[in-house]
């Protein structure tokens, strides 16, 4: 099975991939949300654990919330 075929792409838009099978499909992921213009997710059970975006995307996002969200 091709890493693209792990991905799972969810009705608001973001591809999302199981944690088991994040190793075999984290390029294509990665692929997806930086080339792709697409918010990817890794799931555990169904569930969103963690989202990532394009650095674009968070330094936007960090400058909005005027927070300082880079530790």
């Amino acid at each position: 099975m091709a890493a693209e075929d792990k991905l799972q792409h969810a009705e608001d838009g973001v591809v999302e991939v199981g944690m088991a099978d994040a190793r075999a499909a984290l390029t294509a992921l990665v692929r997806e949300v930086r080339y792709g213009g697409k918010t990817g997710a890794l799931t555990e059970r169904g569930t969103r654990q963690v989202v990532l975006v394009t650095p674009e995307f968070y330094e936007r996002a960090v400058a909005a919330l005027g927070t300082n969200a880079k530790g």
